[in-house]
């Protein structure tokens, strides 16, 4: 059966290729952001917030370094068994990468927007929004493959389960019916050895005399 293609490629070869892109596109922003991002050095200015919102987000912004590096490398580990997942056509696999994406994009977006307001170049702050909105998107692109792949995975293992399901329900009902042949041919047999030794007429063993 011939796959469906989108831009020249596969529903499997795309889902490859979206967990590769995963792993360079997260080594490349950490490479990015580390100088941007405020690594817990940040508890002298504590005290003038007040409400708790100020008090998350002022967490938030101290220690984003270490919440996108520890963010990240769930990222690459979730990517790595993503391409396990396409290879062993591993369902769950597939959409807890899905899912783990859209969380951590928008963490990055929480993020983004806390610690922008910080910077007071504004080439920077362009730059900053612009690697993150090309990388949203093009997760979007990639992620359409996964999806899809997802379905077909989901929809080959549905059809499994059902085909291995009429195969027990067949092989019963073809011992049941094996059973039944064979408990009647030994009925047969039994009513036919029973006919044998009933029906056998009788000698008599005494002599007759003769005068």
């Amino acid at each position: 059966m011939k796959q469906q293609r989108w831009c020249g490629m596969t529903a499997k070869m795309g889902s490859v290729l979206s967990g590769v892109f995963t792993i360079l596109a997260v080594d490349m922003y950490l490479i990015f952001e580390q100088k941007y991002l405020g690594n817990g050095n940040c508890t002298e200015i504590a005290p003038k917030y007040k409400g708790s919102s100020d008090i998350i987000n002022n967490f938030i912004t101290c220690w984003s370094w270490k919440i996108v590096l520890f963010l990240s490398f769930i990222t690459i580990f979730i990517s790595c068994f993503l391409l396990y997942s396409v290879y062993a056509q591993i369902f769950r696999g597939l959409v807890i990468y899905i899912v783990w994406i859209f969380f951590y994009e928008a963490v990055n977006v929480a993020i983004q927007i806390l610690t922008n307001i910080d910077l007071s170049i504004e080439e920077v702050r362009v730059m900053r929004w612009f690697g993150l909105v090309c990388r949203t998107l093009l997760h979007c692109f990639w992620m359409f493959f996964v999806i899809t792949y997802a379905h077909i995975t989901y929809k080959n293992q549905s059809q499994g389960s059902i085909i291995s399901y009429k195969r027990r329900i067949s092989m019963v009902e073809s011992m049941h019916n094996r059973n039944k042949r064979l408990s009647g041919f030994t009925g047969l047999g039994g009513l036919h050895l029973e006919s044998q030794h009933f029906g056998r007429p009788r000698r008599c063993s005494g002599k007759t005399s003769v005068k």
